[in-house]
């Protein structure tokens, strides 16, 4: 319960329990009539009730804006959540996406280097091959005598 409500209640309290059990002082053995509030006593009674009334009001007027607002939070926490939610199945869908399509360019570029590879090789096959087959046909050169 928030600080303010609980002052409220002490307040009430207090003033309910001063009304309530305020004695003038020195009336042991007094008639009932002597023990009536006088003029003044009745206006401060009076006023007492009336701020009682008031801090009552008060105090249900606060507990109804307390409600309010954690009903309100309670509401605001699903539309906030389906909202994070939504977002969040969004972003796995767009990593899947991203995910399929990086395998795609490895896949590409692996192929694309095969190719290049492959070319080298038959290339460099084909440039030994036409040198070696080139010009000194009838010549033999003995490395070794």
């Amino acid at each position: 319960m928030p600080k303010y409500i609980s002052s409220a209640w002490l307040l009430c309290l207090a003033i309910a329990g001063a009304s309530a059990f305020a004695q003038p002082a020195g009336n042991d053995g007094m008639p009932a009539e002597a023990m009536l509030p006088t003029g003044t006593e009745r206006v401060e009674a009076n006023n007492d009730q009336q701020d009682l009334g008031v801090l009552q009001e008060e105090l249900a007027r606060v507990e109804a804006e307390r409600q309010r607002l954690a009903d309100e939070l309670a509401g605001g926490n699903t539309d906030q959540l389906q909202t994070v939610q939504e977002e969040n199945q969004r972003l796995r869908e767009q990593l899947q996406e991203t995910d399929l399509l990086a395998a795609a360019q490895r896949e590409e570029q692996r192929q694309r280097w095969f190719m290049i590879g492959g070319g080298t090789v038959a290339g460099s096959l084909l440039v030994g091959f036409i040198v070696g087959r080139s010009g000194r046909r009838g010549q033999r050169r003995e490395w070794l005598n």
